[in-house]
């Protein structure tokens, strides 16, 4: 599950990845907290823009339950052209 601005989901949606909207951080972080009770949800990808202000409440979060695994991706406004996020999201899940 994706979790970011239109831009960051629009990709991994078009890769068939699900995606959720969120407009600031505390939204996110919200969203978060929300998947990870989700037993359907085994990966949440989160915008890096996004994670700044809460990156000590994700790292708390990782700390006390490891999964669903979450991990931080520069997001489409990070400046990096060319950013193949289908290849990131293979190596993530070694496939």
């Amino acid at each position: 599950m994706a979790v970011g601005s239109r831009g960051f989901i629009m990709g991994f949606r078009l890769a068939g990845v699900s995606g959720i909207e969120v407009v600031d951080a505390k939204e996110a972080l919200s969203t978060v907290n929300k998947l990870m009770n989700d037993p359907e949800v085994g990966l949440i990808l989160l915008s890096e823009e996004l994670t700044s202000e809460i990156r000590n409440e994700i790292n708390e979060i990782r700390s006390k339950k490891p999964m669903p695994l979450i991990y931080i991706l520069p997001s489409t406004s990070a400046g990096t052209k060319g950013m193949d996020y289908r290849a990131i999201l293979r190596q993530v899940l070694g496939v």
